[in-house]
């Protein structure tokens, strides 16, 4: 273990970043503030390293730099775990073996450090030097952290007592240590510049070398503020803050080699990783103050507000991952297009269209085999995707065509070498699953686009359903409230409900019931013609003198006003029934509907709507019509005086039928068609020339041959 001893050897710690905590002197009283930077910072590089670790782990295993930035991150949890339990633990007996969590992780990051960088710049296999130097780097961490698990008295260190293994000097066994483990962080720079230059003009190539290379210079750098003295690195946890820095860049360089990656997805994906892992360190922060402060303030010593957090994160989970998603969606399209790739098992952490592919695999054909340039063309021949620079019409290249011959998605076109080679046999059999990968690709995009167009129509049918549904449960509330006003029907015996309750004594308590149902049936039907006092006296009391049927005629006149006006505002002197020129009407505001008047609405709008609106409206009319106009009406029901509009009502609700019948045989429904026309021919009375030819054309009756 490299030690930074009494006199400061600046050199050493230049080249010995990730080593151990500088101890220094005690603390003192004023270093509060520092010291809780610090253990914040640590905490923070924990929380981001669990989250992004198991993250890459678990959604981009196939990238070969995975498991390795996944150890990375596990070493980094360790190494900031002990060393927040030395800064805020109060059992002295357990820090020699939390020292062992912070020097063995501390010892094995060069090494770790070395196999991302190799496993980011080296696309091939690694050479024999780049195998040696990487097994070298876990073997010399191995025995460091062997030796601080064994001899703990004893550290590799600039100042005594330190590790010195067969009577070597000490400082000679420090400089040693410090410059091999410097010698691997110089090795990934030197590995990742190499990679750098190979990369070319691929932009997304070189980003990705770059953030690779960033990772290990802020490894370095925050290692080296971190065991630095104050007065040279500055406060620890600024040292530290740039190491959790460092976690992203690497992040973000082990994402973007997942298979065939587009960079634009790849910083995506990074992006929103980040700022979720931000998220939960604010989270587990105000969780960790909230429950240290309700400790305090209860006394209690249990986490209460920890297992409440847990179920509400549970509970909510959903429910805020659906609105972050909403918030930070792009257009409707762009919805579809995730929630279609979510359909087909993509993860969203990567996920991207098939054509996003095309570019990241001729970019590698490019380095791969030292191209000039690759490009790919659909059937017209406008470019659809190219890197480097290629002319198509140079006899050097190979030309493959993308998808089969039935349905072809254009040609990739490859070469020629920049060493102006021709292609080798070996070479080949590469190229042709490259185009069959990129018209695999470009045929599974097409797909997809139809697809993402079906789903956005289905959404926006979806939406209509919603809305229907609502309408529904609206309509359902308000027929579940009794209707206000009087509802007459009339299309049948005489039924009427004010306020949703049934009418029974129309008369009141002292007039005839009904007398007083035969005046109201005929005044409701005259409308605004209205009825003399003459014809109600000859309809209901035809054998009666004329005095007493005079009376009858005002009491039950006054009971059934007195009916008519419970439950209806009055309207300065005007009743329910008013009087004018020597005639009774009914008040156009005493009945609020009637099946009478719906049902002549309903036979008028047939005339204006279309096939769909016709039989919509026509199927109302029909569910209104319950028998003959005022069947049962006492005295008014039974007289000559209403059987013109009996009559004319019947006549129209035939005529309905057969509408309805041929409306539904139109549209294949035999057997409704049928039921209506056999009805319409029951209740005809005349000529049913219609009829028996609507039915015909079903094959209900056979033709005449007279």
């Amino acid at each position: 273990m490299v030690r930074i001893g009494p006199c400061g050897q600046t050199a050493a710690a230049l080249v010995c970043a990730s080593t151990r905590t500088y101890r220094g002197p005690p603390r003192l009283e004023g270093n509060e503030l520092t010291e809780l930077l610090e253990v914040a910072a640590h905490g923070m590089t924990a929380i981001l390293a669990t989250w992004l670790g198991l993250l890459v782990l678990t959604r981009a295993a196939r990238t070969r730099g995975a498991p390795i930035f996944s150890s990375l991150c596990l070493l980094l949890v360790c190494w900031s775990v002990a060393i927040i339990v030395q800064r805020i633990g109060t059992d002295p007996g357990v820090r020699p073996a939390v020292n062992v969590f912070e020097d063995v992780p501390a010892f094995l990051l060069p090494a770790v450090t070395l196999h991302i960088a190799l496993a980011i710049a080296v696309e091939g296999r690694r050479s024999t030097l780049a195998t040696t130097l990487l097994l070298g780097g876990y073997l010399l961490g191995a025995l460091a952290g062997l030796q601080a698990t064994v001899d703990p008295a004893h550290p590799i260190g600039f100042s005594g007592p330190s590790f010195a293994p067969f009577g070597l000097p000490d400082r000679a066994v420090a400089w040693a240590f410090a410059l091999a483990r410097g010698a691997l962080f110089a090795a990934g720079i030197a590995y990742l510049l190499v990679g750098l230059r190979e990369a070319g003009a691929d932009r997304a190539r070189r980003r990705q070398v770059q953030f690779a290379l960033a990772t290990v210079v802020l490894g370095v750098v925050g290692g080296m503020a971190r065991i630095l003295p104050e007065e040279i690195g500055g406060p620890p946890w600024i040292g530290v803050t740039i190491v959790a820095f460092a976690i992203v860049m690497a992040a973000y360089a082990v994402v973007a080699q997942h298979v065939f990656v587009a960079a634009d997805v790849a910083e995506r994906a990074v992006r929103g990783s980040v700022l979720a892992g931000l998220a939960i360190v604010v989270y587990v922060g105000t969780l960790v103050i909230v429950e240290s402060l309700v400790a305090t303030t209860l006394s209690i010593n249990f986490p209460i507000v920890t297992a409440l957090a847990v179920i509400v994160t549970l509970a909510l989970f959903d429910p805020v991952s659906d609105l972050v998603r909403r918030w930070t969606g792009g257009t409707p399209r762009q919805d579809d297009e995730k929630r279609l790739l979510m359909a087909l098992g993509n993860d969203p952490f990567l996920a991207q269209g098939p054509e996003q592919a095309v570019e990241p695999v001729l970019a590698r054909l490019v380095r791969t085999f030292e191209l000039v340039g690759a490009c790919v063309v659909d059937a017209d021949g406008a470019v659809r995707a190219s890197i480097g620079r290629l002319d198509p019409s140079d006899p050097l290249t190979v030309r493959l065509t993308l998808g089969d011959e039935a349905r072809p998605h254009g040609a990739a076109i490859f070469g020629p070498k920049r060493s102006g080679l021709a292609f080798l046999p070996s070479e080949l059999p590469a190229l042709q699953l490259a185009a069959t990968f990129l018209g695999s690709s470009l045929q599974l995009a097409d797909r997809q686009d139809q697809q993402t167009g079906e789903i956005g129509r289905l959404r926006a049918e979806r939406a209509i359903v919603e809305s229907r549904g609502s309408a529904l449960r609206e309509a359902l509330d308000e027929a579940a409230t009794p209707p206000r006003g009087l509802h007459v029907h009339a299309l049948g015996p005489l039924r009427a409900e004010r306020d949703g309750e049934p009418v029974r004594r129309w008369g009141g308590e002292k007039a005839g019931s009904r007398q007083a149902e035969a005046i109201f049936a005929f005044i409701f039907d005259r409308g605004e013609r209205g009825v003399s006092k003459d014809e109600i006296l000859e309809l209901v009391w035809p054998d009666v003198d004329l005095d007493r049927a005079d009376v009858a005629f005002h009491r039950t006149m006054l009971g059934l006003r007195t009916t008519l006006q419970q439950g209806r505002r009055a309207r300065g002197s005007a009743g329910p029934i008013v009087f004018h020129n020597d005639r009774y009407r009914l008040d156009p505001e005493v009945v609020a509907w009637s099946d009478v008047g719906e049902f002549q609405r309903l036979l008028e709008e047939v005339n204006r709507g279309g096939a769909a609106g016709q039989l919509d409206a026509l199927e109302q009319a029909r569910a209104l019509y319950r028998g003959d106009y005022l069947d049962d009406c006492p005295f008014y029901g039974d007289s000559a005086q209403v059987e013109e509009r009996r009559t004319d009502m019947r006549r129209r609700y035939v005529d309905l039928l057969v509408d309805l019948g041929e409306l539904h045989a139109r549209r294949g429904a035999r057997g409704a068609a049928a039921a209506c026309l056999r009805q319409a021919e029951t209740l005809a009375e005349d000529d049913l020339p219609r009829i028996t030819e609507a039915l015909r054309r079903l094959d209900l009756v056979s033709l005449d041959p007279a």
